[in-house]
């Protein structure tokens, strides 16, 4: 089952096309790297995804949801550029994030923090 479907999403700057009728699926349990070189549209698609960007055409679902308040239970996006204290600490941090949706207080950020010895 797809977990992310982008269907000929395109997307332009003060007349600039970024994005042109671009389309990919994410099926459930896969994990994904977008690549690409800097001004190549990986952060503009990451926005449209989250719904902090209204695109000019196309289509995107999230678990079969159009984006929007559902599927930002299920999606996040964290910018290059960090916005966080830091002198937080990491479970602090994900006390913080945890408020954001139920589904990101489940065991893989424990589990991560217990790998890396950092609880």
């Amino acid at each position: 089952m797809s977990v992310l479907t982008v269907e000929n999403l395109s997307k332009s700057f003060s007349g600039k096309k970024v994005l042109d009728n671009v389309s990919f699926t994410i099926e459930e349990g896969k994990i994904v790297g977008l690549m690409g070189k800097n001004g190549s549209g990986k952060t503009t698609v990451l926005k449209s995804i989250n719904d902090l960007l209204t695109i000019d055409s196309g289509r995107i679902t999230v678990d079969g949801e159009p984006i929007g308040t559902k599927t930002k239970q299920i999606v996040s996006y964290l910018p290059e550029r960090t916005y966080l204290d830091s002198s937080e600490t990491v479970k602090q941090l994900l006390d913080f994030f945890s408020t954001f949706s139920v589904i990101f207080v489940e065991k893989l950020p424990k589990n991560c923090l217990q790998t890396l010895d950092l609880t």
